[in-house]
């Protein structure tokens, strides 16, 4: 994208560039937030999780958003259950 011009429109290769961008950048943010759970007592994470799980009922969210808060609570909680040995035969 032309920063002296911007009233020039982006080429489409610009674009997609611009997007790849974005998406290494929410991805790191993803990761980074996703290992906050390592960080946080239990009492905080089942409150950062029922948070979570609050918006993904918030009704003044489309139903996209609403999907990927449950996906991350999801996540979290997946991270912070003790693992459960397998049982001995």
């Amino acid at each position: 994208m032309n920063v002296n011009k911007p009233e020039e429109a982006m080429t489409f290769g610009e674009l997609l560039e611009l997007i790849s961008e974005q998406q290494r950048r929410l991805n790191v943010l993803e990761i980074a937030f996703s290992y906050l759970s390592f960080s946080l007592d239990e009492k905080a994470n089942q409150l950062l999780i029922n948070n979570l799980l609050l918006e993904a009922q918030n009704q003044n969210r489309d139903a996209v958003m609403q999907k990927y808060f449950s996906q991350l609570a999801d996540e979290m909680a997946r991270r912070i259950r003790p693992a459960v040995p397998p049982v001995a035969s």
